[in-house]
């Protein structure tokens, strides 16, 4: 697996434009249109779409398309596309792998360098911690110092 520089907010923008582009019927919506629709980096794109199909937002297909979870997902409120995320983000299993590793009292950094480790995560190491924190945060999973959050 492979896991590139995304955040949140990338993930939702990627989602809602396939969302918007989705009106047209006959568009076949790939990476290209998106990167062409968002006016993003490729890279940036391309990096929003993995992770979107990882949680289960979007469908890949011959063409994108949103599963029932990406059209939870524009439809949610901020606060409520906190909750979808959380949601798919507990459905991983090197997430929850990850949890349990900040919860057994090692520190983010070193939880994430295992869970790279035990699941063969392809990518910058620093991106990947950049992805985790970001999405466990967005998700109220973890808090800024990278401690998980009492419910």
């Amino acid at each position: 697996m492979r896991i590139g520089k995304t955040n949140a907010k990338a993930i939702i923008e990627c989602v809602k434009a396939i969302d918007s582009l989705s009106s047209d019927s006959k568009m076949l919506i790939t990476s290209e249109k998106l990167h062409e629709f968002l006016r993003m980096s490729f890279e940036y794109v391309n990096d929003a779409i993995e992770a979107a199909i990882m949680l289960q937002f979007i469908n890949n297909g011959t063409k994108l398309t949103l599963s029932s979870n990406g059209k939870k997902l524009v439809k949610s409120t901020t606060n409520q596309s906190r909750i979808v995320f959380r949601k798919q983000l507990q459905k991983l299993p090197h997430i929850n792998q990850l949890i349990d590793l900040i919860s057994e009292g090692n520190n983010f950094e070193d939880a994430v360098r295992k869970i790279i480790v035990s699941f063969n995560i392809q990518g910058n190491e620093m991106e990947i911690f950049y992805s985790f924190r970001n999405l466990m945060i967005f998700a109220n999973i973890i808090g800024a110092e990278g401690i998980i959050e009492k419910d």
